[in-house]
Formats: C-alpha cells, sequence, structure tokens
C-alpha cells in the first residue's frame, strides 16, 4: 500500500471512528434528555387519571384518593404498589356524567439476559362527574389506591 492509500485509510477511518462517536452520544443525551411527560389539563378525565396514577405510582395514597369518589374513598384499605410500572394512555370517551379512559399498563419485573421483562395488560378507569370535577370510580387492578376499587363498573 502506497503511503498516499495509507493515509486516506486513516482518515476513512478517522472520519467513521467520528461518525459512531457522534450517534452514540446522539443517543445517551435523548435517553438522559427526554424529560417527563406533559401535563394533562386537570379539569379532563385523562389528566385526573395521570394525576392519579402518579401518585398511586408514588406511594402517596392520600394524594391518590383525592382523586376517587367518596363512597369508594370513605371504604379505602390502601395498597401499595410495589412494582415498577409504565402507564400508557390509549384512549379516553365522555358519555355524560361517566367517562371511560383505556390505558396499556407494563410491569417491569426482573433481570434476564437480555435485560428486564416485562407484560402488558390493558386496562379501564372509570370516572364520574361530580360539581364539575371528575373522580374515579374504578380502576385497573395494577392500579388500584384500595381493596376492591378494581371492580369493573362499566
Amino acid at each position: 500500500m502506497s503511503d498516499a492509500e495509507s493515509r486516506r485509510s486513516r482518515r476513512l477511518l478517522a472520519v467513521l471512528g467520528a461518525a459512531v462517536g457522534a450517534v452514540v452520544l446522539a443517543a445517551i443525551l435523548a435517553v438522559f434528555l427526554r424529560g417527563e411527560p406533559a401535563e394533562l389539563d386537570a379539569a379532563t378525565p385523562e389528566g385526573v387519571v395521570q394525576r392519579y396514577t402518579q401518585a398511586v405510582l408514588a406511594g402517596d395514597a392520600d394524594t391518590a384518593l383525592s382523586y376517587v369518589v367518596d363512597d369508594v374513598a370513605d371504604d379505602c384499605d390502601p395498597v401499595t404498589v410495589t412494582e415498577d410500572r409504565r402507564v400508557t394512555l390509549v384512549d379516553a370517551s365522555e358519555n355524560g356524567e361517566t367517562a371511560r379512559v383505556e390505558v396499556r399498563v407494563a410491569t417491569v419485573y426482573g433481570q434476564g439476559p437480555f435485560g428486564p421483562s416485562e407484560y402488558e395488560t390493558d386496562g379501564v378507569f372509570v370516572l364520574e362527574g361530580a360539581d364539575g370535577a371528575w373522580l374515579i370510580r374504578s380502576a385497573p387492578w395494577e392500579l388500584s389506591a384500595c381493596e376492591g376499587m378494581d371492580r369493573d363498573v362499566r
């Protein structure tokens, strides 16, 4: 190989190395700087479910119960969510004084040779309108703040 070809090869390797480094750096920055999800309007069923879910996952039963209808909250025997869960909004609909918010709940557990394992389930929150606000009547079992709150009310 001539001296010119050797320099060209080294230059090409340096450019490829810099490109790979830039892609890796961009991926790392994207993961660490992606921020929190957008806050939904608290006056909507989706916003109520978002705040309730954040409270349940943070172990804040008092805040979670502030988003629950009184008769359910009064009979509450609080439970603590111990698994790592991610919740995604699937759909929401209102019908007069009731609303349904459908979510997908991913539960992450264990550590296997290819990373953590997880499973997904779909769930429904049922809400009722009360004095211009929305309150939760029932929640998916994975996100219930109370025993028995996961009854299927539709």
